[in-house]
């Protein structure tokens, strides 16, 4: 007869093989999504020119925003210049923008006549690569490359900080609601990577947001430009900036948030998507996630779905309008469909 200690240890083991299984760990990308992202992701490392740069389509001519932008959706894969499966292709971004921004000079732009400058301000290659820089300094990777990256931020953001206007947007552009997110998504990034900011202020932009272009009953934001018109890109960018200073709780600003859930991303032209469609998802997407409430978990079915439906077989994403640049709008499908992973830290502020 098995003694005292013996039953007890047989019954030790006989609970250990009989425990229940530990739940999976529920991904927070659907499976049909994250597929999608790999064959987005795989098409855009097969565009890389082999000097390290991104232009509009595979072989053109290397441009800084399409490369930061490129570069930055790898990032949000989980690469970084020193580590992660494409950390090759990053880091040869990276050396290829640094020679380009090394000595930045506000009155001498990093790109020329792009379509990217074209659509959101001449002086959008600046925004992207800022929020780049923004992104890796705030994850610490070296400390060399850190102050180099900070001196140059400093100077980035000076230069960005004063294209604020009176009433709080930035520069007149095509699609003015996005110019103003992106600076404002520059100087926020670069703030919370440690980046001193002075002459901009993030309440003129809220200020401009709330009290120039808001239709508090509806909760619709409206641009003067677009004839006050309601957009799917004006909505998306202004939610972004409410969401990311900390109003997202908001009454006023929650019912924005209920609108945008229920849009469509390629609503503004007839279900024809240009790049200012795929940033404005991106947007969204970011905006609705911090608060990561009923209006996202209504969205991100949504925006997924669609960016599934309109991605090419190759892999890409192409704009049928307006930024039909290969390159970002395949980026920004990317970023969106990756959102929940968390990898950047604007994904998260």
């Amino acid at each position: 007869m098995p003694s005292t200690c013996s039953r007890s240890w047989l019954a030790l083991v006989a609970a250990l093989f009989t425990a229940p299984a530990l739940a999976p760990v529920c991904d927070p990308v659907s499976k049909e999504a994250r597929a999608s992202a790999e064959l987005g992701l795989g098409w855009l490392l097969r565009a890389q020119n082999n000097d390290g740069s991104w232009g509009r389509e595979p072989g053109a001519n290397g441009e800084v925003g399409n490369t930061s932008v490129a570069t930055l959706c790898l990032m949000s894969h989980g690469s970084t210049p020193t580590r992660g499966p494409h950390c090759n292709a990053v880091r040869r971004g990276f050396d290829w923008l640094a020679l380009r921004t090394q000595r930045f000079n506000a009155q001498s732009p990093l790109d020329r006549g792009t379509l990217l400058q074209t659509k959101l301000g001449v002086n959008a290659d600046l925004y992207f690569v800022t929020l780049l820089y923004a992104q890796s300094l705030a994850l610490g990777l070296d400390v060399h490359e850190d102050q180099v990256r900070q001196q140059e931020l400093s100077s980035m953001v000076r230069t960005i900080a004063a294209l604020q206007k009176p009433n709080g947007e930035w520069e007149t552009s095509y699609e003015p609601m996005l110019t103003t997110i992106c600076a404002w998504l520059a100087l926020k990034q670069a703030s919370g990577a440690g980046i001193t900011i002075e002459a901009a202020s993030p309440q003129k932009a809220v200020r401009y947001l709330l009290e120039d272009c808001f239709e508090p009953t509806s909760g619709v934001f409206r641009e003067a430009k677009w004839g006050r018109a309601e957009r799917f890109v004006t909505q998306a960018g202004a939610v972004r900036v409410l969401h990311g200073e900390g109003l997202g709780a908001r009454t006023d600003v929650r019912r924005a948030a209920d609108v945008i859930s229920r849009m469509q991303f390629d609503q503004d032209v007839g279900g024809r998507t240009g790049g200012e469609e795929f940033l404005g998802a991106l947007f969204a997407t970011q905006a609705l996630f911090i608060e990561r409430d009923e209006h996202y978990a209504r969205w991100y079915p949504v925006i997924t779905s669609g960016l599934q439906r309109s991605q090419n077989r190759d892999g890409s994403w192409q704009g049928h309008h307006c930024i039909t640049d290969r390159v970002f709008c395949t980026a920004c499908s990317v970023m969106t469909l990756l959102v929940p992973d968390k990898l950047v830290p604007m994904c998260e502020r």
